[in-house]
């Protein structure tokens, strides 16, 4: 029976959940399936009293929309680097480090995220006193984390039940009727152009390629998210490289990562 004086407050790296939930899981898992999962984890050790989503939500508005709209819930912008980099945990890490060392209003922490990044905050509270559980994607879980604190598989907190995808499962079966338009159709205009290009500039790609061809939305927000969420399901690479128009300047191209398994397979079908 959980302690209702135990307050928790719980710290969400949205990019680690998110990611590792799509990389494991066929079904897509909304945001408000995550945050009533946390509730119940929470409400396990005690009352849940704050938990804060820590991402970029200048990509996910209407994420940041949900979280504003459930009770006990907020959320903190954490803008990518510019070089598309994720710096959630890096904020995290500071605000629990501040949390641990400094005077608190509440009595336990839970800490959504896997990433073993986050064991020297655990190892600070430890040493204070401080409990810290874990909540995070079970099978995804840094060794470090789960011999420092309980851990909490959020996909059993869920209320659906999760498919584990397979590596010999044919990758379109398991996307929803609009996602395999989606894809295919960025895959395959990409393909093309890297046919008739010697390289496809990101900044060519989403103000021109994207508009055109309805790739990913209308507003300049909803294209870069397209195009992150290409990346982090690690359909595209962007890199760096000499522009040739103006030399000693760089510029950033995307590339279609054709051994990824839903490139391989859209290329296929085509």
């Amino acid at each position: 029976m959980s302690d209702i004086t135990n307050r928790v407050d719980a710290y969400v790296d949205w990019e680690n959940i998110r990611r590792r939930l799509s990389d494991n899981y066929i079904e897509k898992v909304t945001i408000n399936q995550v945050m009533d999962a946390i509730r119940k984890i929470a409400n396990e050790i005690g009352q849940l009293r704050q938990g804060k989503f820590y991402g970029d939500f200048t990509l996910r508005r209407e994420e940041a929309r949900e979280i504003e709209r459930k009770p006990n819930f907020a959320f903190r912008n954490v803008l990518r680097s510019t070089s598309g980099k994720d710096q959630a945990d890096i904020t995290i890490v500071s605000d629990l480090m501040e949390a641990v060392l400094t005077q608190h209003d509440y009595d336990s922490i839970l800490l959504c995220s896997g990433d073993g990044g986050f064991s020297e905050p655990i190892r600070r509270a430890s040493v204070r006193s401080i409990k810290i559980y874990v909540c995070a994607v079970g099978i995804d879980v840094s060794p470090d984390l789960s011999s420092l604190a309980p851990v909490y598989p959020i996909e059993k907190y869920l209320d659906t039940k999760l498919s584990r995808k397979v590596s010999d499962q044919p990758v379109l079966s398991g996307l929803s009727p609009k996602e395999m338009v989606r894809w295919s159709k960025f895959i395959s205009i990409l393909d093309s152009l890297e046919s008739k290009l010697p390289f496809v500039a990101l900044g060519y790609f989403h103000k021109s390629i994207m508009l055109s061809y309805n790739l990913g939305g209308q507003t300049n927000d909803d294209r870069w998210s397209n195009i992150e969420s290409a990346k982090e399901a690690d359909i595209v690479v962007i890199e760096t490289v000499d522009n040739p128009v103006r030399p000693g300047f760089k510029m950033r191209v995307l590339k279609l990562n054709r051994n990824n398994s839903l490139v391989k397979e859209v290329l296929a079908r085509k």
